[in-house]
């Protein structure tokens, strides 16, 4: 009969010590996890906390258009289209034209980047970019309306309807970008006018009401369709009413003030942007915010400039002094 192997009990002094080894590592493994963790919210509450900070730090309205006394200034479409990265520095997708752009960060994540380094952040990026890359696609079969096509009339008749003799003529550049932020079931959109003039730049932005994810997936309606262009339109003819207003100085004072919108801030939910407030203009409350086209302080998120709201788009965390416009 084979001999059989004897398995000795290990004495309760060794299981004790391998149990507390066991209870070390896993506390050791808990430590790590939990660390990086609280690495990550306090990240993420210092730039928050910075954002709300910089509230006091001075806020300075954008540059005002060269003054126009007597006249509206005729306009025309600039020569090229959108510089993408000039208007916000995260991977945007086109969405069916060189004018439409569609963005949200989704597809990653942030402690996987500090747990295992560039490796990660850099599958990161790529998983973002492939989500945004999916997502503008299946949008682009929805709303399908190039800016720089569409103004072409608009502006026609804009400057047909001038009183004085047209002279020198501001370079607009007509854009629609698409946000969605981080799983949100909403997807934002704004109409942007950044517009040269006379050795200016100034940028000009209609925030329109929210919209469903879900929706921007589906066909879009030919009712849907004209009610969008109309509306486009009408923000078109806002966003030059504004500009004209600001160059004929016909504008009220700025109130400096905390801005809380997701629709500016779509990777900093409930940042407080040090902003201007200059009441009511035809309706809609004026946003103001620092910089201009191009700003490289400013290009992940949409403050730069004028913006109205087709909606309650913000909510004001703290009211501050007047501040003088520039």
């Amino acid at each position: 009969m084979p001999a059989r192997a004897i398995v000795r009990p290990r004495a309760p002094a060794r299981i004790g010590l391998e149990y507390t080894r066991a209870l070390s590592c896993a506390h050791q493994g808990d430590v790590v996890i939990g660390w990086f963790k609280k690495t990550v919210r306090t990240l993420a509450g210092v730039a928050v906390l910075a954002l709300a900070s910089n509230a006091f730090a001075g806020f300075q309205p954008p540059l005002l258009p060269p003054e126009s006394k007597d006249a509206d200034v005729a306009v025309e479409l600039a020569a090229q289209p959108v510089e993408p990265k000039r208007v916000f520095y995260g991977d945007m997708a086109q969405l069916g034209n060189d004018s439409t752009y569609y963005f949200q960060p989704a597809g990653g994540s942030a402690l996987a980047g500090l747990l295992l380094g560039p490796v990660a952040v850099a599958v990161n990026a790529h998983n973002v970019k492939q989500r945004t890359q999916r997502e503008a696609a299946a949008a682009g079969r929805a709303e399908a309306l190039d800016p720089r096509a569409f103004f072409i009339e608009p502006f026609a008749r804009y400057n047909a309807a001038l009183a004085a003799a047209a002279g020198s003529r501001a370079q607009v550049t007509p854009y629609l970008i698409y946000t969605r932020p981080k799983n949100s079931e909403v997807v934002y959109r704004l109409l942007g006018f950044d517009i040269a003039y006379a050795g200016w730049t100034g940028r000009y932005t209609y925030h329109y009401a929210p919209v469903a994810f879900e929706a921007l997936q589906a066909p879009m309606l030919a009712e849907q369709a004209q009610a969008f262009a109309a509306e486009t339109e009408r923000a078109g003819a806002l966003l030059l009413a504004l500009f004209n207003a600001e160059a004929r100085r016909q504008v009220g004072p700025v109130q400096a003030a905390q801005v809380i919108s997701m629709r500016l801030t779509p990777l900093a939910k409930g940042a407080k942007m040090p902003m201007g407030l200059r009441g009511d203009f035809q309706g809609h409350a004026v946003v103001l915010g620092e910089g201009a086209p191009g700003d490289g302080k400013r290009r992940l998120m949409f403050t730069v400039g004028a913006h109205v709201f087709a909606d309650q788009g913000f909510e004001i965390g703290k009211r501050q002094g007047e501040v003088p416009q520039r």
